[in-house]
């Protein structure tokens, strides 16, 4: 209950703090870039607490799982129509499980770490085509795991976009990822449709609960404030460590998330968002080291609260 507590207490604080932070002359809210930025280097740094709140297994037993992510990111000109960039991500999870007995043990893990490094590239092959190809390596591992080679996942993900109008592009995207002794892909939509001026359908941020590959539709309400619904799918498969349940196995969460956003821009270079939502349709498993299953339970819908604190320059 003290972990949970301070949990909340975090993200409360940090979108509060921000929110009277904000108060104050706001510059217009920030559009695609346009011809005088697209020859100029951009980064971008983000902090996002996320919570989910208590989950009923339906066997038996509960959890909870807090967030925490840090991403970096930068992009820059190669030529007129190639933009190369790099991403560095670190996300933090800590579980906390109660009476779950039913597929893995009281406690199958507990505190989980990710970082990732990816090399973003797009190219305007032409006034209608663009391309984007991001390979990316990731080490997604629980604490006290042995060997960090064992933990090592890489893939990347792909997009062909084409413009219909100078308002409206779309097309077909994809990911291909190893991760603990299995290979999956999965395919969305890409797309970014601003249907009015202040209407807009696009893939979300990457720092939104859902990830990149979802769907976001989002309506600006002033040059200050936007409000935003979204969700996708969401898979996180790990390393455990070498003294729990399955020794140098592997744990694995499957979720779909919907969420709502309320966003604040404050200045030109600082942009808060906070989400609130649920994660349904959701199933954990846990295998062995050959990735072989174990067990496996599903679990109810859990309200998930979250925010995101994005610093672009």
């Amino acid at each position: 209950m003290q972990t949970r507590a301070i949990g909340l207490y975090l993200v409360f604080a940090a979108f509060f703090s921000a929110c009277f932070a904000a108060i104050g002359p706001a510059s217009s809210w920030a559009q695609p870039m346009g011809a005088k930025d697209v020859s100029r280097t951009s980064y971008s740094f983000s902090v996002s607490p996320v919570y989910q709140f208590e989950s009923d297994f339906d066997r038996s037993g509960s959890f909870t799982v807090q967030r925490y992510g840090f991403q970096f990111s930068s992009s820059t000109p190669v030529t007129d129509s190639l933009r190369a960039g790099i991403s560095l991500g670190y996300d933090f999870e800590q579980y906390d499980f109660s009476g779950a007995t039913s597929f893995a043990g009281a406690d199958p893990w507990s505190d989980i770490h990710r970082f990732s490094a990816g090399l973003p590239l797009s190219w305007r092959a032409s006034e209608s085509w663009s391309f984007f190809v991001s390979p990316q390596i990731e080490w997604y591992s629980e604490s006290g795991a042995d060997d960090w080679e064992d933990a090592l996942g890489y893939g990347a993900v792909f997009a062909a976009t084409y413009r219909l109008s100078p308002g409206f592009s779309v097309g077909l995207g994809a990911g291909v990822f190893y991760r603990g002794e299995e290979t999956r892909g999965f395919p969305y939509i890409a797309i970014d449709w601003q249907i009015t001026e202040d209407l807009r359908l696009a893939n979300p941020y990457r720092t939104s609960p859902s990830g990149p590959a979802g769907l976001e539709i989002a309506w600006r309400l002033s040059d200050k404030w936007e409000v935003a619904a979204g969700g996708a799918y969401r898979s996180f498969r790990f390393r455990l460590d070498n003294s729990g349940v399955a020794p140098n196995g592997f744990g694995e969460l499957d979720q779909t998330v919907g969420y709502a956003r309320l966003s604040c821009r404050m200045g030109r270079d600082l942009k808060l968002d906070l989400y609130g939502g649920a994660a349904f349709n959701g199933e954990m498993m846990i295998a062995d080291q050959n990735g072989n299953e174990l067990g496996s339970d599903d679990f109810e819908t859990a309200p998930i609260l979250g925010l995101s604190l994005t610093l672009m320059f």
